[in-house]
């Protein structure tokens, strides 16, 4: 249904960017760095788009083995180019 629809779609797509960026926002506080960095908002959407990749496969379950270690690698990747916790100012996080 929402695949035919191209309001659907559009709201569809409204949903994930929304719901990406919070995450990002989340992971961005739980590692304590200031507002959230591409790399957190990269691996945030990857992983919200998840849902959809597999939605669109033919085997969405396997979709979502295969595209999971795919999320765990770029979150390593990732948090290699993120600062340290203690990297981070202290009022960079405030407020």
């Amino acid at each position: 249904m929402i695949d035919e629809s191209p309001a659907l779609r559009q709201y569809e797509e409204s949903m994930r960017s929304r719901h990406a960026r919070s995450l990002a926002a989340a992971i961005a506080a739980d590692l304590g760095l200031p507002g959230e960095t591409t790399a957190c908002r990269a691996v945030a959407r990857f992983a919200i788009d998840a849902f959809s990749l597999a939605r669109e496969a033919a085997k969405p379950e396997a979709a979502l083995d295969e595209v999971f270690p795919m999320i765990e690698a770029a979150w390593q990747a990732a948090g290699r180019s993120l600062p340290a916790r203690d990297a981070v100012p202290a009022e960079a996080g405030a407020g």
